[in-house]
């Protein structure tokens, strides 16, 4: 599943600064509504803590940039990237954004991928990809959704492609589940031969720092003439093998459109908005301000049919970011909806 703390020096400080370190590679993968943005709000300080600069690039559908401003603060760059799938349609923009990454000594490059990404894809183009020669190989975490892990019906297919490629687990909403629960994801794991030993953001914020450390060892022993590494052997965490040719995105027919909101609306109007979508609108996001709310602004998000909106309070949004709502699923009634809101949230 990787390397222990004890397979990696610590000896970071005493590296001289140089442009051309090789720079870990962090994938974050789920399903929707897993769980990965939350997850990375509590990684990246811990990364930050143990000395490690995060630069994070996010994937999502229409608008990335409603994610991104949950990490304000908490990264050094973030990069919001739209598009269905960071490895099809939006190949070319992930690849110019880490080709001009500046590489340096404890810095990290995390991508947060949209929910119905082909993990076994993407890895494989990261791996490949030449202009990326000073990353290293994909590490991937997954995140399990504890509540609804295979159980998505014809989605669950895609959710556990997601978790075969893993290096790592990360078990979301441990307190929504009990041990019944948990023995029942752990036998799944252990049926499907997927890794079975979870790690929190801060066990896998030390991972990360001693792969920053590894690298460099292996940069200062090449400098010393010691070694003369291609890229394939800074595989020191790697994911499982991948399958050439085999990407099939119709398999779940994803799809996604934004619609703009009034500017400030009715907090009920909103949430009996949301409780009436159909059940193709497996995510429901956006951002929002309420009359009752003064200056605040809030991102919304939704996860599944029956599930009550959360809402996250922000800092005004910048451009393209405000009063909006983003709605994910396969086969989403799309006129229906936008009738739903225009004739209740504008009431």
């Amino acid at each position: 599943m990787g390397v222990s703390d004890m397979d990696l020096p610590c000896n970071r400080h005493e590296l001289p600064f140089r442009k051309d370190f090789m720079t870990p590679l962090i994938i974050v993968v789920g399903f929707l509504g897993a769980g990965k943005t939350t997850y990375l709000k509590n990684f990246l300080p811990e990364l930050v803590k143990v000395g490690i600069e995060p630069h994070v690039i996010i994937n999502d559908y229409e608008n990335a940039n409603v994610d991104a401003e949950f990490f304000a603060g908490l990264a050094k760059h973030v990069t919001p990237i739209n598009g269905s799938c960071v490895c099809c349609g939006s190949r070319d923009q992930l690849i110019g954004s880490l080709k001009n990454f500046e590489h340096g000594l404890g810095r990290v490059m995390i991508i947060e991928t949209n929910g119905t990404t082909d993990s076994e894809e993407l890895i494989e183009m990261l791996t490949v990809a030449p202009e990326l020669e000073r990353f290293s190989p994909p590490t991937q975490i997954s995140i399990i959704d504890g509540k609804r892990w295979q159980k998505r019906f014809w989605h669950n297919s895609l959710e556990f492609e997601q978790a075969k490629t893993a290096n790592y687990l990360y078990l979301s909403r441990m307190d929504e589940i009990d041990d019944v629960r948990l023995g029942k994801i752990i036998e799944s794991l252990r049926k499907h031969a997927l890794p079975q030993e979870f790690t929190d953001s801060c066990q896998f914020a030390l991972i990360v720092k001693n792969l920053s450390e590894k690298l460099a060892e292996i940069e200062r022993r090449s400098d010393l003439g010691e070694t003369n590494p291609s890229r394939s052997e800074y595989r020191i965490v790697s994911a499982q093998p991948h399958r050439l040719g085999h990407h099939n995105h119709s398999a779940h027919h994803f799809a996604s459109f934004q619609i703009n909101l009034p500017e400030r609306l009715v907090r009920a109007s909103l949430v009996k908005f949301l409780g009436e979508l159909p059940e193709s609108v497996i995510r429901a996001k956006g951002v929002v301000q309420f009359t009752d709310s003064g200056d605040q602004y809030f991102i919304f998000q939704k996860v599944d049919r029956f599930e009550k909106p959360q809402f996250f309070p922000i800092r005004k949004p910048s451009g393209d970011c405000s009063t909006l709502a983003i709605f994910i699923g396969p086969a989403i009634p799309e006129k229906e909806v936008r009738a739903a809101a225009e004739s209740l949230l504008s009431s």
